[in-house]
């Protein structure tokens, strides 16, 4: 009697049970299936029972695979806990995970079954989706990186045509002064008033005159080269050097420069870089002045210092930035001059410059008509 109750139990375990169990013999025969098997696999219970369980797998060598790893592991009562593919009736792939246990007394198998095909196609789509994306990254990463390629050479353009223009300017003086030199040293010799005291003196001014060329050459050569290793510098030291490039041209438009220095501190930093970015900040000032013709022009170029940072503050009295603005002044490209060959890259290089390459801080606001840029390093 209770053995027949054990068998009923049972058998409405194995028939009402929500994963797929299956039995086979020794032979790999399978001898019985519930009704979630059938469901998983697409069989009728009479189509699948005796059939050899080949029928299940997508190949021999699948089959053959799966006994080495599983089959006679279990039978040798050792655990299993597998995920593995199978072959549905209409031949779609199964991933199932399949668990075993032998039956001692006859050498059977019992195996239960769960369907986690729709898990194994969402984990296969989350990886060629996780594919995708790394993919799209690079993609992006490297369009990110020839913008900044492009954007450091136009920036490159927008220095030379700006040095150019300041080369050119502190040559017209000596260039005039040794054509007017040379024309009249001419007309001395066509009217034969040769002196040749007079003479020696007029070749010193042009040599004077060549020499300060050459100079003038040097200075912005030097200037724009790139820094490969930092160097000990002051704030001072780099607003005289950024001036003898700038000075001639503001003084030209008639804009004063007045400099305040009170910290005096040397720091390791690219000074090269950092003398252009501050070059690119007074080219700023200076275009902002001549938009606004200001009356009195002044750029006003100031250092201080605290416990922890070097200041450099660098102010003009335009009118101070339009509020609106102000959160797009460092962006590339952006610029309030376009029409006037402006090209929205010297304040994005400054920035760059001094927040990438020397570790600092630009930071801008206005105060009682002007703008004042501040650039903050550690000592």
């Amino acid at each position: 009697m209770a053995s027949s109750i054990k068998a009923e139990r049972f058998e409405q375990l194995f028939s009402n049970s929500g994963v797929g169990i299956f039995i086979v013999d020794k032979e790999r025969k399978i001898i019985e299936a519930n009704e979630a098997f059938c469901k998983i696999f697409g069989f009728t219970y009479d189509e699948i029972i005796l059939q050899s369980a080949l029928t299940l797998h997508l190949s021999y060598a699948s089959y053959v695979n799966f006994a080495n790893i599983a089959f006679n592991k279990v039978r040798n009562n050792e655990s299993l806990n597998l995920e593995y593919q199978f072959l549905h009736k209409e031949k779609k792939i199964l991933w199932l995970r399949i668990a075993g246990d032998s039956i001692p007394n006859n050498k059977e198998v019992l195996w239960t079954i769960t369907d986690i095909t729709i898990q194994k196609e969402n984990e296969q789509k989350i990886c060629h989706l996780n594919e995708s994306l790394s993919l799209e990254v690079k993609l992006q990463l490297k369009k990110l990186r020839e913008k900044d390629k492009q954007l450091q050479f136009q920036s490159r353009l927008a220095q030379m045509g700006e040095m150019l223009s300041m080369i050119a300017h502190q040559w017209r003086q000596p260039l005039g002064a040794i054509s007017a030199t040379t024309s009249f040293l001419s007309s001395k010799l066509m009217l034969g008033q040769v002196d040749h005291a007079e003479f020696e003196e007029e070749i010193e001014r042009i040599e004077t005159y060549a020499a300060h060329l050459s100079k003038t050459i040097d200075d912005f050569r030097n200037f724009f080269k790139p820094t490969k290793q930092k160097e000990e510098i002051t704030l001072e030291s780099m607003v005289d050097k950024t001036l003898n490039i700038a000075k001639p041209l503001l003084t030209n438009k008639n804009i004063t420069v007045q400099t305040d220095f009170t910290c005096k501190e040397t720091i390791q930093t690219y000074g090269n870089e950092l003398g252009q970015a501050i070059l690119n900040i007074i080219k700023n000032a200076e275009d902002a002045l001549l938009e606004h013709t200001v009356e009195n022009p002044k750029i006003s170029i100031r250092t201080y210092k605290d416990d922890k940072k070097v200041y450099l503050e660098i102010k003009d009295n335009a009118g101070g930035i339009d509020e609106a603005i102000f959160d797009k002044i460092f962006e590339p490209y952006f610029s309030t001059k376009l029409a006037k060959d402006g090209t929205g890259m010297g304040l994005c290089m400054s920035k760059t410059i001094v927040e990438e390459h020397c570790k600092g801080h630009l930071s801008v606001h206005n105060e009682a008509g002007c703008a004042i840029f501040t650039i903050a390093l550690s000592k």
